[in-house]
């Protein structure tokens, strides 16, 4: 394509806003919904109709940047970064005036709002396509005073949530089950108004090239070295000439909240460690907060002892959770709630060639509808001892547990992540209602 004809189609492209408030501090590497933005914007460089202007806090631009470069992606065609400039003055968490900075300088036909609290998204001109995850916080409420008090922290949330869905254009869903038991049921938002979109399933065979002959010595060790020069780079001593591709272990990758349900996970290995004596220790990119209330993780591991056999590796770059996954021996998804048709880490892991196993859940009966053979893969989320004996039963015939998840992805994968950015970006140019 020669500088010309490049150039007429990039002008070609519609424009489209992706709208975020994030507050300092606030993480964003390996959370589900920035990775879920790595993966449209990579469909929208396959697709070339669409490009994702996206609007963020001067304070996250140098670690979005950084993250995005990793995409097959351009950054200038296929998405553009903008921020405040310093030099307006605006403080970090000046959202009016990052609205006001938005209408001004980022022309755009349609806003895709991030998160469903991002509620300064309603100050933008254009229409505006909210993505509603999930109803947790209200579906699965925390015993915490802290939360649901006064100005407690969630029903702060659900009051945010609520007046984004009301002012909203429409609002983006990825699965049914949530359309019609949370946004609908919880959150009264007409059935009309909501667009379900499920996602496609992640790749990132891009990420692991070591991997495309499968799970091989050679793979493993790969994979390997990227794990102990990341954790030298981070400091993290006792990882630095850890021998991954030497010992079994399962890969957890989530956060560690409400519904993630770690701690089972945790609990099985505990198990399978002291009384089958297996050689098997669980990784996990959820930090471990020692001395919180809300969740039992880490008041187990130092009660069972097990923090030695269970290791918390936070904020991995892309190359390295794609590494992360393939060196392990199996992964597992205890979760017992997703808001999308079943989980990413299952068509993560799977795409580097780790088969994994999922807790039992509404996203889960929705994706078995479709492929009845990953039945075999599901564990009831509250029996550490199913999930034990089917972590065994895997290991013992991996490549037979792989061969058929594999099957089911390339089924699975002829939805793409093209189709999936372009119904976004159609939910979000398809014109204003009134607010």
């Amino acid at each position: 394509m020669n500088a010309r004809s490049k150039s007429a189609e990039d002008k070609a492209r519609i424009p489209v806003g992706v709208w975020t408030e994030w507050p300092v501090g606030a993480r964003w590497a390996n959370e589900g919904m920035t990775r879920l933005l790595g993966f449209m914007i990579e469909g929208v460089a396959k697709g070339k109709t669409y490009t994702f202007h996206i609007v963020m806090p001067e304070g996250v631009r140098a670690e979005a940047r950084n993250d995005l470069a990793s995409l097959q992606a351009v950054e200038g065609v296929d998405y553009v970064l903008h921020s405040p400039s310093p030099e307006l003055g605006l403080a970090a968490d000046d959202f009016e005036g990052q609205a006001r900075f938005a209408n001004a300088h980022v022309k755009v036909e349609g806003w895709i709002v991030l998160f469903p609290y991002f509620r300064h998204a309603l100050l933008l001109d254009a229409p505006v396509a909210t993505i509603f995850p999930d109803g947790i916080p209200v579906a699965f409420p925390v015993p915490d005073a802290g939360a649901w008090g006064p100005n407690g922290y969630h029903l702060r949330w659900r009051q945010q949530v609520q007046t984004l869905l009301d002012g909203s254009d429409c609002v983006v869903t990825f699965s049914n089950h949530v359309a019609n038991e949370q946004a609908g049921r919880l959150f009264g938002v007409a059935r009309e108004k909501i667009h379900v979109v499920p996602h496609a399933p992640p790749n990132l065979s891009h990420l692991a090239p070591y991997a495309r002959q499968g799970w091989t010595v050679a793979s493993r060790s790969a994979a390997a070295e990227l794990l102990r020069s990341h954790a030298h780079e981070r400091g993290w001593t006792q990882l630095a000439d850890f021998p991954f591709e030497e010992i079994d272990y399962v890969a957890v990758s989530t956060q560690d909240r409400v519904t993630k349900n770690i701690r089972l996970a945790a609990e099985a290995v505990r198990m399978l460690v002291r009384d089958e004596r297996r050689n098997l220790k669980l990784f996990m990119t959820a930090p471990l907060h020692f001395g919180a209330t809300w969740t039992p993780l880490p008041n187990q591991l130092e009660h069972d002892l097990m923090v030695g056999d269970v290791v918390s590796m936070t904020d991995l770059p892309r190359e390295v959770h794609a590494a992360f996954y393939h060196c392990a021996a199996l992964a597992v998804h205890p979760s017992i709630f997703e808001g999308g048709l079943g989980p990413f880490p299952f068509y993560e892991a799977v795409s580097v060639s780790t088969p994994c196993l999922m807790a039992d859940g509404p996203h889960l009966r929705e994706l078995v509808a479709d492929e009845p053979q990953l039945a075999a893969f599901t564990f009831d989320p509250n029996d550490s001892r199913k999930l034990r004996d089917l972590i065994l039963s895997t290991l013992e015939d991996r490549d037979a547990a792989l061969a058929v998840q594999k099957a089911c992805l390339e089924r699975i994968a002829d939805y793409g992540w093209s189709e999936v950015a372009a119904a976004y970006s159609a939910a979000a140019v398809a014109g204003k209602v009134a607010r």
